[in-house]
């Protein structure tokens, strides 16, 4: 395998042991990967004629072609193949939120840490979830746990998907910490809670009273 591939492979692919590589790229990142996927098909087909060097070498097209995976592979692991459209919440859309927690008990306090918050629809949270890969993260003990997982999954959302309305649970009479989506649609705004460890969201009805107990706990938000 040539260099260029091998520093692909190390800074992109998944390891034996931990599953994909957590980087995130910005827009204009993305944009150069889909000018890499282009180019590397279009030396394909040039390898394919014979036109690069003595007529297309096989280590030479093998490697060209392994390139080309890894740009799809790039392409389908940090492009969503939806769109989506951030909905900003008012003052008062927010405050209902943060006042319906309180009106449950448990909540010790909330941390605001933006100015403007930005939701979407339920349809478009279903998506994201089932294409993130925060869930196939690898569990480790206080390195990456529990409230590891639940930041992860809200700064990605955040950096990703320009989504900031969703919190972290820091449930102190559980032990554990989880998220909250806000959501905003046609049928107004609501939240669920979110477990990112295993992609399961539910209503604070439906919750596990043991793991998400919520009877002490703090919201950053």
């Amino acid at each position: 395998m040539c260099t260029f591939l091998r520093w692909l492979y190390a800074q992109f692919c998944p390891s034996e042991q931990g599953g994909q590589n957590t980087v995130s790229f910005t827009d204009d990142e993305v944009k150069f990967i889909e000018v890499v996927r282009q180019n590397l098909r279009h030396w394909l087909d040039l390898a394919g004629a014979g036109t690069i060097g003595a007529p297309a070498q096989g280590d030479l097209k093998a490697d060209i072609m392994d390139a080309m995976n890894v740009a799809d592979k790039l392409y389908q692991w940090y492009v969503p193949p939806f769109q989506v459209n951030p909905t900003p919440l008012t003052e008062d859309e927010l405050q209902s939120v943060v006042n319906d927690l309180k009106s449950k008990g448990g909540m010790q306090t909330w941390l605001r840490l933006d100015g403007t918050y930005y939701a979407t629809d339920l349809d478009t949270i279903n998506k994201i979830i089932e294409w993130d890969w925060t869930d196939t993260r690898k569990y480790i003990t206080d390195v990456f746990d529990c409230d590891k997982f639940a930041m992860y999954f809200k700064s990605r959302m955040a950096i990703d998907f320009h989504i900031n309305a969703i919190g972290v649970i820091l449930d102190y009479s559980a032990g554990h910490a989880y998220n909250l989506i806000i959501i905003k649609d046609s049928q107004g705004v609501r939240w669920y809670l979110y477990e990112p460890q295993n992609d399961k969201m539910f209503t604070y009805d439906q919750r596990d009273r043991q793991l998400y107990a919520m009877q002490s706990y703090v919201l950053l938000l």
